[in-house]
């Protein structure tokens, strides 16, 4: 079985990019105690009604700047998206704005997002455009322009268990 170029060329590049960027996303139960907010790192149980906070923390190991790093944050089937949770990333004088799918990360936007579905009315079946709520969104992402050498970026969203 012959092996084309492109299969090396391109493990190659994904090897490249797993060693360039560091991604680190942990879980952490949000509890209030005292009127502070406390978290516990990499819980063992949650239960609903819950609240995680998911940190993802990107590093630039590479040897030179990084273009258009998509930071993404998937949101578990069992836990829906806290609406305004995922905050502002503010990088090099601009601010990055996150992004949102609601249809398992194959397409973005920013809010509101918009989709469309059948439905009767007056007996017939017709076609039209709905307003997605935070809860059905399945993950959120932060496009970074450009990440210099060395730059380490945390981006986090908040999820309240089924």
């Amino acid at each position: 079985m012959r092996k084309t170029w492109w299969v090396w060329v391109f493990f190659a590049l994904a090897l490249a990019l797993a060693q360039a960027l560091s991604l680190d996303l942990r879980p952490y139960l949000v509890k209030v105690v005292e009127g502070k907010e406390v978290y516990e790192e990499n819980p063992l149980a949650v239960k609903p009604g819950d609240v995680v906070e998911w940190r993802l923390v990107a590093e630039n190991r590479s040897q030179g700047a990084l273009r258009q790093v998509a930071l993404v944050i998937p949101i578990p089937k069992e836990t829906y998206y806290l609406e305004g949770s995922a905050k502002v990333l503010a990088l090099n004088g601009s601010t990055i704005r996150p992004e949102f799918s609601f249809d398992g990360g194959k397409t973005f936007g920013f809010p509101p997002l918009k989709k469309r579905v059948r439905v009767v009315e007056n007996g017939k079946e017709v076609e039209k455009e709905v307003e997605v709520k935070p809860e059905e969104y399945t993950h959120a992402r932060w496009v970074i322009p450009e990440m210099a050498k060395g730059a380490r970026v945390q981006v986090s969203l908040r999820t309240v268990v089924r």
